[in-house]
């Protein structure tokens, strides 16, 4: 049998915090992007461990995993950089569904096992409108 993980306390405030950090962001946000009817627009990091990235480069995967995220995806644009030692990539792209997460970053972890993040990406005209929102109420 499994023993439980004993997790300090500091890291477990530190994890309400950033929850808690997350729900306020997503209500500020939430005047912009319940408006924003053709989507709303997400900048999404994609981090390739060396290994497994080496790997498919030499199966001749890489490239057409990225061709193929990319007609899927159809991002306003797209960076290819190294961060912390692992190639990174960056894609600012418009999300419909919710539902379309995980058809975004599944093909990134199964074909890479890269790590990956995704968060909201505004305009400073978006975030004043958030900001705005949140003057508004009582």
């Amino acid at each position: 049998m499994r023993r439980p993980v004993q997790i300090p306390r500091e890291t477990l405030i530190f994890i309400r915090s950033a929850i808690f950090a997350a729900a306020a962001s997503l209500t500020m946000l939430a005047p912009v992007c319940s408006e924003a009817a053709d989507g709303i627009r997400m900048m999404l990091k994609v981090q390739i461990p060396p290994d497994t990235g080496n790997q498919a480069i030499k199966a001749g995967d890489q490239g057409k995993i990225f061709e193929e995220m990319i007609d899927k995806m159809k991002p306003e644009a797209t960076y290819f950089t190294q961060e912390d030692g692992l190639r990174t990539v960056y894609f600012v792209y418009t999300v419909h569904d919710t539902a379309d997460f995980a058809a975004i970053h599944e093909p990134f972890i199964q074909g890479f096992g890269a790590r990956v993040y995704d968060m909201p990406a505004l305009t400073w005209d978006e975030l004043k409108a958030g900001f705005e929102a949140i003057d508004e109420k009582p």
